[in-house]
């Protein structure tokens, strides 16, 4: 199969580097307004690639099976609902979208084409954080009180300097994918703040979130892009779980988050094989986006609830199966 990657930010280097040693997806055009950084990517990774601004522009360019959308998250929808229409697969960088109809709009659209909707979830199946909810899960009964702290440096702020909540629109919400694995029962209200502090960098702000749960479990979040590397978590974050009679945390170190041979690839990469798999093997897709439409309905409440200063109640999110 053919792709073609729109966007070629700071990200696309993860995803070329990921497809490369797949093997099974031809990178056939890189589309970004910006096409000094398209074919910086190229020159990088030796790509004989199209070079297109736009999406509209690669497929009057280049036949291709498969679109990559490594926009920014406020063009995830658009991008995404186009390349279906075209009747292309797509895989997405998170999040899905930033608003739960937007989110259940690509899932249904995916469906009734017959074509692969997927999306980067790779912080909540990362396997280090899937034992530490297995250990929370056997050693622990709810109602929970689960905190995390999220705080990462960026070599480059990219578009996070334009983009409004950055940390909410793209940190937090592996937060919630994360969350969803350690807290089963249905959330029902969240609160968000996120406050820019552009005097330590443009592109710096802070999220404090607080998730509540059906079963009484609360959730709690502080995350942020910060100036200072030396006081920086693991971009997995640092998670603490408290029940009755039981007390846990996970903080993988950040100095050692380097991946080595024998510990295999990191999370990003097995969820980019397993989506290019999936396109070999439809209807067995283990991470289709219908799966994350729990995540996307936390992100909505807490945009939305960062907006209007207020509590918020999270969409319920209807039955999707197939």
């Amino acid at each position: 199969m053919k792709a073609a990657l729109i966007g070629c930010g700071a990200i696309a280097g993860r995803w070329v580097r990921s497809l490369l040693a797949d093997g099974r997806i031809e990178i056939a055009a890189l589309a970004d307004p910006d096409q000094q950084a398209a074919r910086a990517l190229a020159d990088r990774y030796e790509l004989s690639p199209v070079f297109a601004t736009t999406l509209d522009e690669t497929l009057a360019l280049a036949p291709v099976d498969v679109v990559v959308n490594l926009t920014p998250p406020d063009h995830h929808y658009r991008v995404s609902r186009e390349a279906l229409t075209h009747g292309l697969h797509v895989l997405t960088e998170k999040p899905l979208a930033l608003n739960l109809p937007d989110a259940l709009d690509l899932v249904h659209l995916a469906r009734e084409r017959g074509l692969l909707l997927a999306v980067m979830q790779n912080r909540g199946t990362d396997p280090g954080f899937l034992a530490f909810r297995d250990t929370v899960h056997l050693g622990g009964r709810a109602p929970f009180v689960v905190t995390a702290d999220t705080l990462v440096t960026l070599p480059g702020p990219g578009f996070r300097s334009s983009q409004h909540l950055p940390v909410t629109t793209d940190l937090a919400v592996h937060a919630f994918d994360q969350v969803r694995a350690l807290i089963t029962a249905p959330p029902t209200e969240v609160t968000c703040i996120e406050t820019p502090t552009g005097f330590l960098a443009p592109h710096s702000s802070i999220a404090v979130i607080t998730v509540r749960f059906e079963d009484g479990s609360l959730f709690t979040y502080r995350g942020g892009y910060t100036a200072d590397p030396f006081l920086r978590t693991d971009a997995n974050g640092d998670w603490r779980v408290e029940a009755r009679g039981f007390a846990a945390r996970w903080a993988p170190d950040p100095a050692s988050s380097r991946k080595t041979a024998e510990s295999g690839p990191p999370a990003y990469q097995r969820c980019i094989t397993t989506m290019v798999g999936a396109l070999y093997q439809p209807g067995t897709a283990p991470v289709p986006a219908a799966g994350n439409l729990g995540s996307i309905a936390l992100l909505d409440a807490a945009l939305r609830s960062a907006g209007s200063s207020r509590p918020v109640q999270v969409p319920e999110v209807l039955d999707v199966r197939p």
